[in-house]
């Protein structure tokens, strides 16, 4: 009995699957190459959102801070307090004036009058080291400075002397400044600091 023939491949059989071959390799690489750009793509969209680059953040931002009132500045115009700090009559806040060309510090202090006006001096007595006090308490002034007082007043505790804010007094010469002397040896009102209000800031430009 004859053996079986063993099937012999074709030429044009063989090239068939060597292009299905090839046309699968082909079509594999080509969908691992667009899903590595598709992942790619989606990464740095959300790297550029977190960042800001894209899209805002999601995350929430902080509200500034409210700026504060009493550090000196080192150049120009030194803010010496807010107006909610001095929105009633009397109401008085110490601060930090810095002299625009030589930015020595001076400490000062500003005050509201009743009527509206700003007052503002450096706190160091003139021709003097005694620090000035602004005072409130009517009986210490009549008590400590035997000055019957009907509002508050400034007063230098070294010597006694008490300068009135509603009064202006001569400072040498013909100039006048507010802070007129009403019992005490000083020589003349304290030395005058000029104040404006710009918003909610007020700010002191320069001493005379």
């Amino acid at each position: 009995m004859p053996a079986p023939a063993t099937p012999v491949s074709s030429p044009e059989g063989n090239k068939i699957a060597l292009i299905t071959g090839i046309s699968a390799s082909v079509l594999l690489i080509v969908t691992a190459a667009l899903w590595w750009i598709m992942s790619a793509r989606k990464t740095t969209q959300t790297s550029g959102t977190a960042n800001g680059t894209n899209e805002p953040s999601s995350l929430p931002v902080p509200a500034s801070p409210e700026p504060t009132f009493t550090a000196p500045q080192k150049d120009g115009p030194t803010i010496a307090a807010s107006a909610e700090q001095l929105s009633k009559p009397w109401s008085a806040k110490t601060f930090a004036f810095v002299k625009p060309i030589t930015h020595e510090h001076v400490d000062a202090i500003v005050i509201r009058l009743p009527d509206g006006i700003l007052w503002s001096f450096a706190l160091k007595e003139p021709y003097g080291q005694c620090k000035l006090e602004f005072v409130t308490d009517l009986n210490r002034l009549a008590s400590e400075f035997d000055f019957p007082a009907g509002h508050p007043m400034v007063v230098n505790p070294c010597n006694h002397t008490v300068y009135d804010p509603l009064k202006s007094g001569p400072a040498g010469g013909d100039v006048w400044v507010r802070g007129e002397i009403v019992r005490g040896i000083a020589l003349r009102p304290p030395t005058s600091i000029e104040v404006q209000t710009k918003g909610r800031a007020i700010i002191a430009t320069r001493m005379e």
